[in-house]
């Protein structure tokens, strides 16, 4: 269903702006984000697979739509906006949009990268389009969230000049660390040789620890039903730990749960799921879940079985052998995709920024949010504090909030 009226299309440089709500209907939605997917350059965050998934997830009342940009009636640019209301530090009312996501942090958890926007390649999407197609909204802050590097130079998103009423935070920059198996196979299968030799020790010594039980195999979900059994295994692995450390851990949200499970019951059979277990004869060592798009293998989410001592590394050795069973088909890369986990960057081969933006709308509200993001920098120097903060954060997130007048 089109919910724009005629008198709010806007034309961007030829191209008509035109929105449809998801409530009236996916069928239409599919068929313009299919087309246009098959024409542009995406990730698995932006594939039809992943978009469907959460869209049919998603509560009726939250407010998620697809922007749709038309020239001669044929789409050239799609992307989807969430907005949510809530008040900002218990007290300030706020307008959120988003881009590709919710503005809800509950069903944001799911933490989409390499984000971007679907746009014919001889189309080009600035920030100057994208504020203008703003500017007849009420809104105080668009969230772009996990941008993929060459969107946000496309964007021209830093370092470039906004209007005075706009500012540009750029909230956080990531490396998202992969290894490319071109190399792995240009090293005839000898993967820790790209790796330093204290890397390499740590691996084969853990290895030979475990080994001691028997030989250390690896083994992929072959059905959608194994497939959900061992995500649950990975989910209880996952929750021991981090509740070890005091922490929630991601499946104590039960909407990524069950997102995930819906996830893998629709795309197992497309081939975008892997789901591996490590173990031994006697034992598991990990589980981890990753996405197959195109040639890329992009690593998501782990349960690891951790044992007393530094000798068994359960997510290094799990890795070695997850990467090393990719590198023997013809998948391009492994993606640990963005984070600043030191196993991450001792285990890749490469690199690219991953890039956090927020637009904000009005000057006092962007010197208070600049301000505030300040104070945020601050904080992370001192660990503690960071950390007490963030266990209220999350406890406030975990249950659903939904749109309020």
């Amino acid at each position: 269903m089109v919910t724009s009226s005629s008198d709010e299309m806007r034309t961007l440089d030829g191209v008509r702006i035109v929105e449809y709500d998801r409530a009236g209907g996916i069928s239409e939605i599919e068929r313009i984000w299919c087309g246009l997917q098959a024409q542009c350059p995406h990730d698995y965050f932006l594939s039809w697979g992943w978009i469907s998934t959460w869209l049919e997830s998603l509560p009726k009342d939250v407010d998620v739509r697809l922007i749709v940009g038309l020239v001669q009636d044929q789409p050239v640019l799609a992307f989807f906006v969430g907005s949510a209301r809530r008040r900002k530090y218990g007290l300030l009312p706020t307008h959120s949009l988003a881009l590709n996501t919710t503005g809800n942090r509950y069903f944001d958890l799911l933490y989409i990268e390499y984000n971007s926007v679907l746009a014919l390649p001889s189309l080009k999407f600035s920030l100057a389009d994208l504020l203008h197609w703003l500017g007849n909204k009420r809104w105080h802050e668009f969230s772009l969230p996990g941008l993929s590097s060459e969107f946000v130079q496309q964007m021209g998103l830093l370092g470039s000049e906004s209007p005075t009423s706009v500012g540009v935070l750029l909230e956080e920059e990531s490396s998202a660390y992969f290894v490319d198996l071109a190399k792995v196979r240009e090293a005839k299968m000898d993967y820790l040789g790209l790796l330093s030799s204290n890397k390499r020790s740590q691996i084969r010594r853990s290895i030979k620890e475990y080994e001691k039980e028997g030989e250390v195999h690896i083994q992929a979900a072959e059905s959608v039903a194994e497939a959900l059994e061992m995500l649950s295994a990975l989910a209880e692995l996952h929750q021991e730990e981090w509740q070890k450390r005091g922490k929630p851990g991601v499946f104590s949200n039960p909407y990524l749960m069950d997102f995930h499970r819906k996830l893998i019951v629709s795309r197992f059979e497309a081939g975008e799921i892997q789901i591996l277990r490590v173990f031994t004869p006697q034992a598991t060592i990990g589980y981890l879940y990753n996405f197959v798009y195109g040639d890329k293998v992009l690593f998501y989410q782990s349960g690891l079985k951790y044992r007393p001592g530094n000798l068994y590394r359960p997510g290094l050795v799990s890795h070695y052998f997850s990467i090393m069973q990719n590198a023997r088909t013809d998948m391009r890369v492994y993606d640990f995709m963005a984070g600043e986990a030191g196993y991450k960057s001792s285990l890749a081969t490469d690199s690219v920024p991953m890039y956090w933006v927020r637009l904000v709308n009005g000057r006092l509200r962007f010197s208070m949010e600049r301000t505030v993001l300040s104070l945020k920098e601050r904080l992370k120097e001192m660990p503690s504090v960071a950390d007490r903060l963030k266990r209220m954060r999350d406890r406030f997130s975990s249950a659903p909030k939904t749109n309020s007048a």
